[in-house]
């Protein structure tokens, strides 16, 4: 008789972020709309350090060919610390050592967490202390999901709904956006169920990724833009140096004249440098002719920082001026500062 060589052993899977799959993604692997909303559900409800032996609705004949691949975040917390007007800040270390901050911001009927999309920061923006880091990494779609998990629950026992979602802790989102991009989809799937205009990518503007997150991502622009003039902000922003404020205007108006959109637009108010009547007048002039919500940060002082925290009337007085140019915003005022965990503040400092 002839000899027959036997079968080869089935493939094994490729790892997979198992926290930035879509019910879409799952249904490839389970098999069924029901088994991929069943395991979704389970890994939404988290934060989970593992599988768990049981997943109602999905037999264990079909999860443990697939439980090899997939990959949960090994992420950590090492600190908590609460600040006095109740948001929280965390300190989550990752499977390799690296670690970022999260930070959970409480309101009276609502919660807003503030992710890290990096581990440290690319960005050398003078007036932020995640810069006086460096940058160790990108963190993976997953680890920024875990983030959210944790603040969420978090929120669920004090009563409240984590229903916002803003990339403003540490890193430059734009400059990490497969990840981003993976993230936002996994946070506006059927679960957790997030709006997409409740999740916020804020950016300093990166024009390459930029161009891609406005043409593939309904989630929320934030623009950090900070200063009036080329020569301002590339001495506060130096990577204004590879994108200027011209190039930044151009493909938000480009992004406007495919479709209408309003873009939120951050401006960390540093006494002195970019809060002249001049700068709020300019201000008005970048932006003509965009839908634009103008939030004045005032500065968050840290150890080592060159600028000075604006006083209230100071910071009245500016954002008076932006409102008398023709422009919406608010100020946003300091959360979270006594635990540095305001905006501006993230350096992995535990006291």
């Amino acid at each position: 008789m002839a000899a027959f060589d036997p079968p080869a052993p089935p493939s094994p899977l490729p790892v997979m972020d198992a926290l930035a799959l879509t019910v879409g993604e799952l249904r490839l692997v389970v098999g069924s709309d029901s088994r991929a909303l069943a395991l979704k559900r389970i890994l939404m409800a988290g934060p989970l350090g593992a599988l768990p032996s049981k997943v109602a609705g999905v037999s264990e004949s079909v999860l443990a060919p697939l439980r090899p691949s997939l990959a949960l975040p090994r992420v950590r917390v090492t600190s908590t610390r609460c600040a006095d007007d109740g948001a929280t800040k965390w300190a989550m270390e990752f499977g390799d050592g690296q670690r970022s901050e999260t930070v959970l911001i409480p309101s009276r009927t609502r919660a807003t967490v503030c992710v890290s999309s990096q581990s440290g920061c690319t960005r050398a923006c003078a007036f932020c202390a995640t810069a006086t880091i460096g940058f160790r990494r990108n963190l993976s779609a997953g680890e920024i999901v875990h983030q959210y998990l944790v603040a969420r629950a978090a929120a669920q026992r004090a009563g409240l709904e984590a229903t916002n979602v803003v990339f403003m802790g540490m890193g430059e989102p734009l400059d990490n956006i497969d990840a981003v991009l993976r993230a936002v989809r996994s946070l506006t799937d059927v679960f957790p169920g997030l709006s997409p205009r409740r999740v916020t990518v804020s950016t300093s503007g990166v024009v390459p990724p930029l161009q891609r997150f406005l043409k593939e991502s309904r989630a929320s622009l934030a623009l950090s833009l900070n200063a009036t003039t080329d020569e301002v902000r590339t001495r506060i922003m130096p990577h204004n140096k590879t994108w200027p404020l011209g190039s930044i205007m151009k493909v938000l108006r480009e992004a406007t004249a495919e479709r209408p959109r309003r873009f939120f637009v951050e401006y960390v108010q540093l006494p002195g440098v970019n809060d002249t009547s001049e700068d709020a007048g300019r201000i008005a002039d970048l932006l003509r002719g965009l839908d634009c919500h103008v939030n004045v940060i005032p500065h968050n002082p840290f150890p080592g920082s060159r600028f000075r925290a604006p006083d209230r009337d100071e910071t009245l007085r500016f954002h008076r001026q932006i409102q008398e140019s023709g422009l919406t915003g608010i100020i946003r005022w300091p959360r979270g500062r006594d635990v540095a965990g305001a905006c501006g503040q993230l350096a992995l400092r535990t006291a």
